[in-house]
């Protein structure tokens, strides 16, 4: 009889230690604690150039409305202004964008130009951990807003500003992309809700190494490039796969797997079809 609570113990401490251990990797690659200044202070920032750009024409609006004008240099507005309206609300999207953009660039060009990133095992509270950490969270919010744009080549441009060297004709959109110590070779194409991160976070450490992709490589849906990765040229990484810290994928094959260490010749797929 004592055997069962004992193993019931047993079993409770082994679900203590596997609960600790989750507690201090982050398997996305995602920083744990929030920061939700940077993203705040982004958005209020680059909401004054989109609010002063259209007070003549809200307030327009409003004498419309009112009779009334709010400003002296309230335009004589005509009801034609309405017909305006929705493309003026489309257009403060991309105007927002593109502020947000341009501020977030500055911020993280002052941070890189305070500690410059490098590669390496670095202790929590450390230089690097708390600038990495810092970098991360002010490319985050363009990022995310360049990937709800209805455009596939938004993303594209905010990588590149932020750092990211991507060749010709690559395809990357519905992913994440660490915005530093990464490069993609031309012709490469990611599938949706893939990761590359050039940062790992376990327990009170950070590892941070270049990510490599060759030309004309695939990476398929749901699969997650760690740090030190490199895929040369032609390889395929399968669906749901993901990659080792420092693991090398040789080109011209298809490699899947929990961490992706099976492999097969692509020309085969092509003579069973």
């Amino acid at each position: 009889m004592d055997e069962i609570p004992i193993a019931m113990e047993e079993k409770k401490m082994e679900t203590e230690k596997r609960d600790k251990i989750a507690e201090g990797v982050s398997s996305s690659g995602v920083y744990k604690t929030p920061f939700s200044f940077i993203i705040l202070l982004e958005i209020n920032l680059a909401a004054i150039p989109v609010i002063l750009v259209n007070l003549w024409y809200y307030s327009g609006l409003y004498y419309l409305i009112t009779g009334i004008k709010i400003f002296i240099f309230t335009p004589e507005a005509n009801w034609w202004f309405w017909l305006l309206l929705p493309l003026n609300i489309y257009g403060n999207i991309f105007l927002f964008f593109l502020t947000t953009t341009l501020i977030s660039l500055l911020f993280f060009k002052i941070l890189n130009k305070m500690h410059p990133p490098q590669e390496g095992r670095f202790k929590k509270g450390s230089r690097d951990w708390k600038y990495m950490h810092r970098r991360f969270w002010t490319a985050y919010f363009p990022i995310w807003l360049a990937r709800a744009l209805p455009f596939p080549w938004a993303d594209i441009i905010v990588y590149r500003l932020f750092g990211v060297k991507i060749g010709k004709s690559v395809v990357a959109y519905e992913g994440y992309i660490d915005p530093l110590l990464i490069e993609i070779g031309d012709s490469t194409m990611t599938s949706l809700h893939i990761c590359i991160f050039s940062h790992l976070l376990y327990h009170d450490e950070i590892y941070i190494r270049k990510v490599t992709v060759g030309n004309q490589c695939v990476i398929g849906p749901h699969s997650i490039l760690s740090p030190g990765t490199i895929i040369e040229d032609g390889a395929v990484l399968g669906a749901t796969s993901f990659t080792k810290p420092n693991q090398l994928l040789k080109g011209g094959l298809i490699w899947v797997g929990s961490p992706a260490t099976t492999s097969f010749p692509i020309s085969d797929v092509e003579n069973d079809s």
